[in-house]
């Protein structure tokens, strides 16, 4: 089951493993995504479930318009393996 300390979790490492495939350090996503870096930290540790708000604006300055909720569990299933062993 997914609860939201793990989906909060999986959602954060999701964004930050894309935020590190574009070279963007996190005050620069932040910078574009018009929100606050420490807010973004937050989110990225899995210590916050943004708002969809938030997130849309995240995921806009990511350009990860394509990601479908299967590639999100595809990060929980990676994470669910590693913490497995």
């Amino acid at each position: 089951m997914l609860n939201d300390d793990l989906f909060a979790k999986v959602l954060g490492r999701f964004l930050r493993l894309r935020r590190m495939e574009q070279d963007k350090t996190l005050e620069k996503l932040a910078s574009i995504a018009h929100i606050n870096d420490k807010n973004l930290g937050r989110i990225e540790r899995g210590e916050k479930i943004p708002k969809a708000h938030t997130l849309f604006q995240i995921v806009i300055a990511l350009n990860l318009t394509n990601v479908t909720f299967s590639d999100i569990l595809k990060e929980y299933e990676s994470l669910k393996k590693e913490d497995d062993m």
